[in-house]
């Protein structure tokens, strides 16, 4: 046989370079394997591919009220150092002190921080030693509160030196540049007047808080009724019975408008409202009739503009027809409301707590009714001898007044507590005064009517109050010998119409039933 070990030789070293190809590709897929799954697990980091991706370093500046907090901990730290100090020189004498002791360490020198206070605003958790441990600003800017480095002497931060000092020289995020003031964040107040209402609103007169006897008692109530037949009209005891029993009421001092919205006030407040306004933009609800929806109404509307009817006459009278909607709305708009009937009663019977606005007696010549027979309203500012001991016009008669209460028959015999503001819900609105259409009965400052608030009337109205008793103007001084209408009005008193020189038209038909 022949031998062929020769060529199996050469055929081995001629492929030695071929297994060192396979080594080398082997050794580096392994490589390759063991630097994917470190890099995985977390275990090899790559800075060359982590460099595009890398989160950049965000440097928070500091709070100024931390600042200081750490400045004056550096102070209080450095006193404390100091303190051996001093018991060292207070030592007796012969007495030594071991040298590389703590006491002598302490005796170093040690730079003084001088503490000025800054101008920056304080912040809401800061307080008066935080801000007296910021350091003074300079025209450069802000000193550092840091001691001068051992190794530098130039108050620059070295080794072992707390970083807050400097922390002050790094301005803070929503600090205002030094010099400028801080802004001040404030708050709206009650809404603005509109020109053309703040142009002619009521007066107001202060009227004293304090605790009283609302309603009247049940003898007082049967004398009423019993008055009634000297009026030669019946009045039923049911018309009484909801102003029973008496008890006592705390109200706060308030101010209340010292006539009744006219009716070119009013004129004013639908025509800033807008045409149409009447029917339906008091709170959703009409605001009041005019001469199209009731023909004794003083209100005319010609589809763009409202106006008084025949203002020589009607200017200066109360407004009618007007729902309870329309009073609330328009006292709103002065930033006023309607009063409670707590309230009401208050500012009609005064301190004295008289049962009609001027005394205990009914008196025909101070107020405007059914008795005598009446035609109908007169001007707000009539009947000056019949006011209130506040000096409150017209509390009685010429127009029953809506007041802000929902009305329930038996609501007196409730305990009610400082302030009453009535019942939370009802289907009337309580009315007080009696008109110039009801008799002497309805006039007592202790009486109650009711009505659907969007039913209006010839013969109801309205004023407004405000709560509080500042800025509001001085009562007007009353002439006890004064008569109606025609009387001279105390100064301050609006502006009224001239005296009519015609025939004045019908007034309105009365539409409440009693007294007729």
């Amino acid at each position: 046989m022949k031998n062929d070990y020769g060529s199996l030789r050469r055929r081995t070293r001629d492929s030695g370079w071929q297994w060192l190809l396979v080594g080398v590709i082997l050794g580096m897929g392994f490589a390759t394997v063991v630097c994917v799954g470190g890099y995985a697990f977390g275990v090899i980091t790559f800075s060359v591919l982590e460099s595009d991706t890398e989160t950049p370093d965000v440097q928070v500046e500091p709070n100024q009220t931390d600042v200081a907090n750490l400045a004056t901990r550096v102070q209080q730290t450095m006193d404390a150092q100091q303190a051996p100090v001093a018991e060292t020189a207070e030592s007796p004498a012969g007495e030594e002190t071991e040298p590389g002791t703590a006491a002598e360490e302490t005796a170093l020198e040690t730079p003084e921080i001088t503490a000025t206070p800054s101008p920056l605003p304080e912040s809401a958790d800061s307080t008066p030693e935080d801000v007296a441990a910021l350091p003074a600003e300079t025209a450069e800017g802000v000193e550092s509160a840091a001691p001068e480095s051992p190794a530098t002497g130039e108050g620059e931060a070295g080794e072992g030196q707390p970083e807050a000092a400097l922390a002050v020289d790094t301005p803070v995020v929503g600090t205002p540049p030094v010099g400028q003031p801080t802004q001040t964040i404030s708050f709206g107040g009650e809404p603005i007047i509109p020109t053309a209402l703040d142009a002619i609103k009521t007066d107001m007169v202060p009227v004293t808080g304090g605790t009283f006897m609302m309603g009247t008692t049940t003898e007082e109530a049967s004398q009423a009724v019993d008055e009634c037949a000297l009026y030669d009209a019946t009045c039923p005891l049911e018309w009484v019975s909801d102003s029973t029993p008496a008890h006592q009421v705390t109200v706060d001092s308030f101010q209340i408008e010292a006539y009744e919205v006219s009716v070119a006030q009013y004129v004013a407040f639908l025509n800033w409202l807008g045409p149409n306004s009447h029917k339906n933009q008091c709170q959703g609800q009409p605001c009041a009739m005019t001469t199209d929806e009731a023909e004794s109404s003083y209100i005319a509307f010609d589809g763009t503009t409202y106006s008084v009817r025949n203002p020589e006459f009607y200017s200066d009278h109360p407004i009618t027809w007007v729902t309870w909607w329309g009073a609330e709305q328009y006292c709103n708009a002065l930033n006023r409301r309607l009063p409670t009937e707590a309230e009401w009663e208050r500012a009609a019977r005064g301190p004295q707590n008289y049962v009609y606005p001027w005394g205990f007696e009914f008196d025909a010549a101070k107020a405007n009714s059914s008795r005598p027979a009446a035609e109908g309203t007169e001007i707000v500012t009539s009947y000056p001898n019949g006011a209130s001991p506040y000096g409150v016009f017209n509390m009685a008669g010429n127009v029953s007044e809506w007041v802000a209460d929902w009305y329930q028959f038996d609501y007196y015999s409730q305990a009610a507590g400082p302030n009453p503001q009535g019942p939370i819900s009802g289907t009337e609105k309580v009315l007080r005064g009696g008109s110039w259409d009801t008799v002497p009965l309805l006039l007592r400052a202790v009486h109650r009517q009711s009505a659907d608030p969007t039913q209006p009337t010839a013969s109801t109205g309205f004023r407004c109050v405000s709560s509080g008793s500042a800025a509001a103007a001085p009562a007007p001084a009353l002439d006890a010998g004064a008569g109606t209408g025609d009387d001279t009005l105390p100064s301050g008193a609006p502006t009224l119409a001239p005296a009519a020189t015609q025939a004045e038209p019908a007034g309105p038909t009365a539409t409440l039933d009693p007294g007729t």
